[in-house]
């Protein structure tokens, strides 16, 4: 098994921490952290440094024309990058719009949305759509099977 956390980025942050192999996968926990980078560091320090992470999967930023951009999401890639280097481990960035491959019908099937908590989802769907990518066997049964 191996262990990945999903991480939506931005002024709260969602994460989302995985166990999964070919065939399997367990959300072990998911939360939503506050206040922007201070926030993500403040949880790092805590509670993050001590996670042996094979894969973070983290949602790129994109900046979208005729919009003022929050920034959040940047300084905190920024962060992933320096606290994680990719010689450590994989870092995947998903863009924003494959979020729609796994929407909020998906992960209540699945039974991992949580109802008043987007950006955890957000983690948690990172999280999936990544595995199904990767052709997880139980992820494909349990959010894609008819």
């Amino acid at each position: 098994m191996k262990t990945m956390l999903g991480i939506d980025p931005g002024g709260t942050t969602g994460l989302a921490l995985f166990d999964h192999g070919a065939h399997e996968y367990e959300l072990m926990w998911k939360k939503q952290v506050p206040n922007g980078l201070q926030g993500f560091l403040d949880w790092h320090w805590d509670e993050g440094q001590f996670i042996k992470l094979d894969t973070i999967v983290c949602e790129s930023f994109d900046l979208r024309a005729g919009i003022f951009p929050e920034l959040s999401p940047v300084y905190i890639i920024g962060a992933i990058e320096a606290l994680w280097p990719k010689a450590t481990l994989d870092i995947v960035y998903q863009k924003p719009t494959q979020k729609p491959l796994c929407e909020d019908s998906v992960l209540k099937k699945m039974n991992l949305h949580s109802p008043g908590r987007p950006h955890a989802n957000d983690a948690v769907r990172h999280g999936i759509i990544y595995m199904r990518n990767l052709k997880n066997k139980q992820v494909l049964k349990d959010g894609w099977a008819t």
